[in-house]
C-alpha cells in the first residue's frame, strides 16, 4: 500500500511538473495595473502573444536593425528594414507581396540610408523618413517616386540647423509632420505642398531648481559650464482619426511623457489626475519609445526600458499592461515599435528583427469592449460588461467607477456611491453624495418638519400644562 501511494505522489508531482512549463510559456509576463494610491497590483492578462515572425521566415532575409512598422487599413504590415534600405510588405498571412528596395528619382536610381520612420495614408501613399539622407520621401503605393522633402527653410531656422527626420506622420488634410533629431522647437510642419509652415508643440524647459540657483550666484564663465535649460525634443509621434497628434518624450522625470496636441499645438491630453500617463512609477521610470492611437481615445505608449505596452483609456486611466523584456515568446530585447490592428497588438524587436502579435484574452476583450461602451456614452450597457470584469479582478477599479456612474445616472444615488468608493473616484463620489442629500431630504422632509412640529407642539403643551398646574397651587395655598 505504501508503494502505491508513493507512486500515485510520484505521479501526481510529474504531472504538474510537465503542466507547469506550457502554464509559463503562455504567460511570459505577469499582469498589473495601479490602484488610486499608486501601488501596483496584479491583475489578469489583457494580451498574450499568438505568434511571431522574422524576416527568414517572411522569405525576404533577415531584416537588419528594423526601425518602423505601419499597418494599413487593409492590414498591410509596412516593415522598415533600416539596415538593409528597404520595405517590406506583409500581408494578414504574414506573406511577402512587395519589397522596395530603392526607386527612380528624376532618372537616377536612388535609395534610402538607415530610415527611421514610415507612415502610410488610406490612400496607400508611403512617407520614409529617410535619416541619414536628411529627407522625408514620398511613394506612390507602387513604391514609384513622387518626391522628397528636404531641410526646413526660413527666416526663423538658424544656419546651423541639422535636419535628421526620424519619425514622419501625416493627418486627413495633407499636413505633413517631422520628428527631428536634436530638434527641441516641436513638431517640424509642413503643408499638403510639402513648404515648411513652423513647429508645433514645443516642450517647456525642464529645469532643475538647484542648478538655477548656482545659475543665479555662479560667475559667467562658471555659468558657461552649467548645463543649459533646453526644452525636450519628442522621439516619436501618431495622429488620430480627429486629426489631434499624440507625441511622446523620452525623458524619465517629465510627468508629460504623452502630449496631445490640437491643430493649435496646445496640449489637451486628459490626464487622471492621481497617476499620470507616465508608465510605471517606480524609481526606475518607464521611457516612452513609441506610441499608437486605437480608437475611442484610448492610445498605447511602448516602454523601452522594461519592454512594457501601457494602454490608457480617453480620461488617462490605465486600462492594462502587457509585454516585458525576456528571450520568451511574447517578450523582447529591444522594442522599437507598437501597432494595432482589429483586437491585435504588434510589437517590432530592432535587436532580434522580429514581430510578435498579442490577440487579446476574455479580461481584455471584456475591458476593451466595456471602455468602448463607457467612451460613446452607453454608460448603462458599459456597466454590465464591467460586471463580468470584477468577476476576473475584484480589484479592478475601473470598472466600479464605471457601474458607479451609470448607477448614478440611474438616479440610484447611494449605490452609486458604494461602487464610487470602491473606484476611489473622488469627484463622482461628491456628486452622488450631493444628489443622495436633495433626494433624501426632498423624501423625507415632509416626515421631518412633522415630527418637529409634533414635538414643539408637544413641548407648548407640557410647558402649558406645567404653568396651569403651578398656578392652581399657587391659589390653593393664599386659600
Amino acid at each position: 500500500m505504501k508503494i502505491k501511494s508513493l507512486l500515485l505522489i510520484l505521479a501526481a508531482v510529474l504531472l504538474f511538473a510537465g503542466l507547469s512549463p506550457s502554464a509559463a510559456q503562455a504567460s511570459p509576463y505577469e499582469g498589473y495595473t495601479y490602484n488610486y494610491w499608486g501601488q501596483a497590483v496584479k491583475s489578469p492578462i489583457a494580451f498574450l502573444p499568438s505568434r511571431a515572425i522574422t524576416g527568414q521566415e517572411a522569405g525576404t532575409g533577415a531584416w537588419n536593425a528594423p526601425t518602423d512598422i505601419f499597418i494599413s487599413d487593409e492590414g498591410l504590415v509596412y516593415v522598415l528594414d533600416s539596415g538593409n534600405g528597404r520595405i517590406v510588405v506583409l500581408n494578414s498571412q504574414w506573406e511577402t507581396v512587395q519589397e522596395i528596395k530603392g526607386f527612380n528619382n528624376n532618372g537616377k536610381e536612388d535609395g534610402f540610408k538607415n530610415p527611421e520612420g514610415i507612415f502610410v495614408t488610406k490612400k496607400g501613399q508611403i512617407y520614409v523618413a529617410d535619416t541619414e539622407n536628411r529627407r522625408v520621401v514620398e511613394l506612390n503605393r507602387d513604391g514609384s517616386f513622387v518626391r522628397e522633402l528636404g531641410a526646413p527653410k526660413a527666416d526663423v531656422i538658424s544656419e546651423s540647423f541639422e535636419y535628421f527626420p526620424r519619425k514622419v506622420i501625416v493627418d486627413k488634410a495633407g499636413r505633413i509632420y517631422v520628428v527631428g533629431r536634436g530638434v527641441y522647437e516641436g513638431l517640424i510642419e509642413f503643408d499638403i505642398d510639402g513648404r515648411f509652415t513652423g513647429f508645433m508643440g514645443t516642450n517647456r524647459v525642464q529645469f532643475d531648481p538647484i542648478d538655477l540657483f548656482w545659475k543665479t550666484v555662479a560667475t559667467k564663465e562658471q555659468r558657461e559650464k552649467l548645463i543649459r535649460f533646453i526644452p525636450l525634443e519628442f522621439n516619436n509621434a501618431d495622429v488620430d482619426e480627429d486629426g489631434f497628434i499624440y507625441t511622446t518624450t523620452m525623458d524619465k522625470s517629465t510627468l508629460s511623457a504623452v502630449k496631445k496636441l490640437n491643430p493649435s499645438g496646445i496640449d489637451v491630453l486628459s490626464m487622471n489626475a492621481d497617476i499620470p500617463p507616465i508608465g510605471d512609477l517606480s524609481i526606475n521610470r518607464s521611457s516612452f519609445i513609441d506610441i499608437d492611437v486605437v480608437d475611442s481615445g484610448v492610445y498605447r505608449a511602448l516602454d523601452s526600458t522594461r519592454g512594457r505596452i501601457f494602454t490608457y483609456n480617453e480620461d488617462g486611466n490605465l486600462l492594462y499592461v502587457i509585454g516585458q523584456l525576456g528571450n520568451q515568446l511574447g517578450t523582447f530585447k529591444n522594442p522599437v515599435a507598437v501597432e494595432s490592428y482589429g483586437d491585435a497588438i504588434y510589437v517590432l524587436d530592432r535587436d532580434l528583427g522580429r514581430i510578435t502579435e498579442f490577440k487579446a484574452t476574455q479580461f481584455g476583450s471584456l475591458v476593451n469592449h466595456a471602455n468602448q461602451l463607457y467612451s460613446s456614452g452607453k454608460h448603462d450597457e458599459a456597466a454590465r460588461l464591467w460586471q463580468e470584469v470584477l468577476r476576473l479582478d475584484a480589484n479592478y477599479e475601473m470598472a466600479y467607477v464605471g457601474i458607479g456612474k451609470s448607477l448614478l445616472r440611474q438616479g440610484e444615488y447611494k449605490d452609486a456611491m458604494t461602487y464610487l468608493k470602491l473606484g476611489n473616484d473622488r469627484e463622482y463620489y461628491s456628486k452622488a453624495l450631493g444628489k443622495y442629500r436633495r433626494e433624501y431630504m426632498r423624501e423625507y422632509f415632509g416626515m421631518y418638519m412633522t415630527g418637529v412640529i409634533a414635538l414643539l407642539v408637544l413641548i407648548f403643551g407640557i410647558r402649558r400644562f406645567a404653568r396651569s398646574r403651578k398656578g392652581g397651587r399657587v391659589q390653593d395655598a393664599v386659600s
